[in-house]
């Protein structure tokens, strides 16, 4: 079982260390307005012991699994403080993990400057007890194995938490390809680590889901919208106001993922 990291700071002050990387691309579309999974959800009761789910870092239990494969990513849309200056942040990360050869390969990208002092795109790879690291540019960088480290053992936990405690909800369905059940989240049962609250600071949870497979006891969607006004998010000491959206998304459970070293190292 991999470390847990227990705080994002360790990974931003790792990532600050390498330097010379070019601009990252622009994130893909992303609607912030509409939670809706275009899905036939029905009614039906959860298995024993799923009334009530605690998932404090999302992706709990995930290595137990042979493989797998998803998405996270945490995006900002506001303003300095209580200004009229706007300001956006965006950070995601695709995560694949194949537990019999012990490899993962994570692809990180992080940029604006509600989150970061400048962006960042790195590809971290495990494969066994030997570690990669890959900038922007695609230069397989070298004696950066601590860095290496914390690129590829990125958890989803760290950079959007999760909850610690979510009742069902009534409703369930097939999602990402297993049958899923839905729990309704609440701002009190919700960590968010990239969150800080300082003097004045508030949040408000304007919509939330979590969605849940029995058969392999772990989430398979975790979407979030919250209302924050003067908060820090990550690295950044600039206090922000407007809104945060999570959205987290598994793929392939229990199968094994291709990963190689990468190209160039």
């Amino acid at each position: 079982m991999r470390k847990r990291f227990a705080a994002l700071a360790v990974l931003v002050i790792l990532l600050a260390g390498c330097r010379g990387l070019g601009q990252t691309p622009p994130p893909p579309p992303f609607d912030p307005d509409s939670l809706a999974t275009a899905l036939a959800l029905t009614a039906a009761a959860p298995p024993p012991g799923f009334g009530t789910v605690a998932f404090p870092a999302v992706d709990d239990r995930l290595d137990d699994l042979s493989g797998y494969r998803y998405t996270v990513e945490m995006r900002f849309e506001g303003a300095f403080g209580q200004t009229s200056r706007q300001t956006s942040g965006y950070i995601r990360a695709e995560v694949w993990w194949d537990d019999v050869a012990q490899a993962r390969r994570v692809v990180l990208v992080a940029e604006g400057d509600s989150f970061v002092s400048e962006p960042r795109r790195f590809e971290g790879v495990r494969l066994g007890d030997a570690y990669y690291l890959v900038d922007a540019s695609g230069r397989c960088l070298l004696n950066v194995e601590d860095t290496a480290r914390t690129i590829a053992g990125l958890e989803a936990g760290t950079l959007i938490g999760g909850v610690t405690a979510a009742p069902y909800s009534g409703t369930h369905a097939v999602l990402n390809g297993v049958e899923a059940y839905r729990y309704d989240v609440a701002l009190p049962g919700m960590t968010l680590p990239a969150v800080h609250a300082i003097e004045n600071s508030a949040l408000q949870l304007s919509s939330g889901e979590l969605w849940v497979a029995p058969l392999h006891n772990v989430v398979v969607r975790y979407y979030a919208n919250v209302d924050v006004t003067n908060v820090r998010l990550f690295e950044s000491q600039l206090p922000v106001t407007g809104q945060v959206f999570i959205r987290y998304d598994v793929y392939d459970l229990g199968v094994a993922q291709n990963i190689s070293i990468p190209f160039g190292c």
